[in-house]
């Protein structure tokens, strides 16, 4: 009942567009955004094999976030905001914003499956552990692509991303977005209860929820900085489509099924691979 009031009401999904923009505004400057500046390539490892699949098909494989190289980095983002909406409850003293704190805190904690599908990254082409990991052990490829363009041809469909390492960066932005949504929502309490809504507080962490989840999988542990990933999620809470979209499997290395699905790009590889004239594969990664 509460999600179909909240997708029925136009003033939720306005309000929450609101938000986006000014988080957007907020985090402008921070060290995400400022690498974003200095970057131009992206870099892709993969086998001759996944090369050829990737030219023929204009598409990449987006694997679901619990089977990466990091089984918890999914959790490791909620956990962030786990803990950071708990220290904040503690300075709350007024039963509005306690209402509207614990009601994320218990959306978030029945995030316990992840549906974030993802292709990751590098913002470096010669890392020995990306070689070993996903260019055939230092025989495949890694494949040089521009930002600006792959960004274009993945939209709307999947967001990009720069990773975040740094815990202290991690938990700055992590707070910048539970502060400023609780309270950009508690100043609009007063708008929203003449709505006479059902279940107000728990539509409202959806809402925020929501947002969260945009964010979370843009953090990982320390221990993986060498990757200097930049990835792109695609999440099929909001975005997926069972007539566009299907969910296959595949098999690991480490013998697992892990889902995937086929993100399609519009980013044209084989045009601009056969505009080049007799270009090399090892310069594709100069094409910018």
């Amino acid at each position: 009942m509460v999600e179909e009031i909240n997708r029925k009401n136009p003033v939720f999904e306005a309000l929450k567009l609101s938000l986006e923009k000014e988080l957007s505004d907020l985090l402008e400057n921070n060290s995400l955004q400022k690498t974003s500046r200095r970057n131009k390539t992206l870099y892709h490892y993969t086998n001759l094999s996944g090369l050829k699949a990737i030219v023929e098909n204009q598409c990449f494989f987006s694997s679901n976030s619990a089977y990466l190289n990091d089984k918890k980095e999914y959790y490791y983002g909620i956990e962030l905001f786990k803990k950071c909406i708990e220290e904040k409850k503690h300075k709350i003293s007024n039963q509005e914003g306690l209402n509207i704190i614990n009601s994320i805190q218990k959306e978030l904690d029945n995030k316990l499956i992840s549906n974030h599908y993802v292709t990751c990254f590098s913002l470096d082409g010669d890392l020995l552990s990306q070689w070993r990991a996903y260019a055939d052990d230092g025989k495949g490829i890694a494949i040089g692509l521009d930002l600006k363009k792959l960004i274009e041809g993945f939209q709307p469909k999947a967001n990009g991303m720069f990773i975040e390492y740094s815990l202290e960066n991690q938990k700055e932005i992590v707070e910048k977005i539970i502060d400023k949504s609780y309270e950009f929502y508690l100043s609009k309490l007063s708008v929203l209860n003449i709505l006479n809504e059902l279940d107000l507080y728990k539509v409202i962490a959806q809402e925020i929820n929501e947002i969260i989840d945009k964010y979370v999988g843009q953090f990982k542990h320390s221990s993986f900085s060498e990757e200097k990933e930049f990835r792109f999620d695609l999440s099929i809470d909001k975005d997926y489509n069972e007539s566009d979209d299907i969910i296959s499997y595949r098999i690991s290395k480490n013998n697992l099924l892990v889902p995937y699905l086929e993100l399609k790009t519009n980013y044209k590889l084989e045009k601009e691979f056969r505009e080049k004239n007799n270009i090399e594969l090892d310069d594709l990664e100069k094409n910018k």
